[in-house]
């Protein structure tokens, strides 16, 4: 008994505590992930719950579960949410299940979710027998990158789905501006993936070896854009592989991301939310997926069934010659020929729903 209250004890130093309340508001954001978008695309006030773990919690609405010894954060949530009485409740982590627990509670108000990144086959939520209970878990409405994901969200949650793509994608107008020729590479380096780590060394080697012989720099941006540390060390991982061969453009916030992207004509990728968006901004694409479905194969494109005309911009196996035949294809294609023959066979992995109006809609008709 001694130990259980130590342990309560040590969790409820951690907590930062407010001593305010908070003022109640039509919209609750669960998770304050993506809040400064959310109040872009909708240009509406709203409460947001805070759920990482440098928790904030107020007081007064927690004094409830002191009094009776429930220190369940699962409880504060509904509590907080009692208090606030919201009739839209909007999530951009899709994959936190806590979200759609909560909705058995609270039937009155409207649950959204917002698919905010890809998923491989193997992800824990559609396999991960938390999820994939007898029991399904429930929401109202939710939002997916493309059509084929809608299949394999209805095996675990009943909602009424809609094929949004990602909503970041969607707010930042596609610019015209002159096109750079070069590749451009989206990093997925990571030090704690060592897996992905294997593959894109292999990866990088074979495009160091392309670039001596067609003199060409690669342009990469960065994955890791917060961490000093994490930053150096995937700077440091190319400049040692590509020596002078790349070249680092600076993104200074979100957005800037995709004014690079729409400044270059090729675009290669492994595995990002952010290859995808630039298949919807119609970017001529080479993709190495180090991502194997369940039968061995590389297939980028799940849920998607891999299609023959993808082997034209993606690599069956990663050797010298299947990347140099799928980086020649590319550039060597012209844009009207891509979005011809191409861009057509591939664009609803991800759609393009500018300025978010299918979301909106949804949103301000339930207000």
């Amino acid at each position: 008994m001694i130990n259980k209250i130590i342990t309560i004890f040590q969790k409820l130093c951690k907590i930062k505590f407010r001593f305010d309340l908070p003022l109640p508001k039509k919209i609750l954001l669960f998770d304050e992930s993506y809040s400064l978008i959310l109040r872009e695309i909708i240009k509406k006030d709203f409460c947001i719950l805070k759920v990482r773990d440098e928790k904030e919690i107020y007081f007064w609405i927690y004094l409830k579960q002191i009094i009776f010894f429930d220190f369940k954060f699962l409880t504060y949530c509904k509590n907080y949410i009692k208090f606030i009485s919201p009739k839209v409740l909007i999530t951009f982590i899709d994959t936190d299940r806590r979200f759609y627990d909560l909705k058995d509670t609270f039937t009155n108000i409207h649950f959204i979710s917002i698919q905010n990144g890809c998923r491989v086959e193997k992800n824990a939520m559609f396999y991960n027998k938390s999820y994939t209970q007898s029991k399904k878990l429930k929401c109202d409405h939710i939002f997916v990158f493309n059509k084929y994901y809608i299949k394999e969200y209805q095996k675990i949650i009943d909602s009424k789905y809609y094929v949004l793509g990602n909503f970041k994608n969607n707010i930042v107008k596609i610019s015209k501006k002159k096109i750079n020729s070069d590749f451009l590479f989206l990093s997925q380096f990571s030090n704690s993936n060592k897996m992905n780590r294997k593959t894109e060394i292999k990866l990088i080697n074979f495009f160091n070896l392309y670039l001596n012989k067609s003199g060409k720099k690669l342009h990469i941006i960065l994955r890791n854009k917060h961490s000093s540390k994490d930053k150096k060390d995937e700077i440091d991982f190319y400049n040692k592989i590509l020596q002078s061969k790349c070249i680092f453009p600076k993104t200074t916030n979100w957005k800037k991301s995709y004014e690079i992207l729409d400044k270059f004509e090729n675009i290669i990728f492994m595995y990002s939310t952010l290859g995808f968006e630039a298949i919807a901004r119609k970017k001529k694409v080479a993709i190495f997926s180090p991502i194997k479905d369940f039968n061995g194969k590389l297939n980028f494109a799940w849920p998607a069934t891999f299609q023959k005309k993808y082997a034209f911009f993606s690599a069956k196996n990663l050797t010298y010659n299947e990347i140099k035949r799928v980086l020649d294809n590319v550039k060597n294609c012209s844009q009207s020929n891509w979005e011809k023959k191409y861009y057509s066979v591939v664009k609803d992995q991800l759609y393009l729903n500018k300025n978010n109006t299918k979301l909106k809609k949804v949103i301000f008709g339930l207000l």
